[in-house]
């Protein structure tokens, strides 16, 4: 009996310390980094309405001088794009923590900077 509660104790601790937060994510090198013309209000609901059409669920937050986009699952969070508009310039990035879903993500982000 005392094996099979450290075994669910640890397999819980694993569980819990797999779970990333938006600054793990935002931390990690970028998959993906661009500049645009557009505003990052313009350019966040770009990427956005494009990853609703793909069926990737997010959340949208405000941050300094832009936006975040947060994809997550339930392992915590999977992807941010944080887009900034500073003297007139903005900036995205999308750092991600899972490399399966790095593609559908990136040719969305990477169209939008396009238009």
């Amino acid at each position: 009996m005392k094996v099979r509660t450290a075994l669910s104790l640890t397999a819980a601790l694993l569980a819990v310390s797999a779970c990333a937060n938006v600054k793990d994510v935002r931390d990690r090198d970028p998959v993906f980094f661009g500049s645009t013309q557009r505003s990052a209000e313009d350019y966040t609901n770009c990427v956005a309405d494009a990853w609703k059409g793909i069926g990737v669920n997010f959340e949208r937050k405000a941050v300094r001088n832009g936006f975040e986009l947060i994809q997550q699952d339930s392992l915590g969070v999977e992807a941010v794009l944080t887009t900034t508009t500073w003297k007139g310039k903005t900036e995205t990035r999308l750092s991600t923590r899972i490399t399966r879903r790095d593609q559908s993500l990136i040719e969305p982000a990477n169209l939008c900077l396009q238009q």
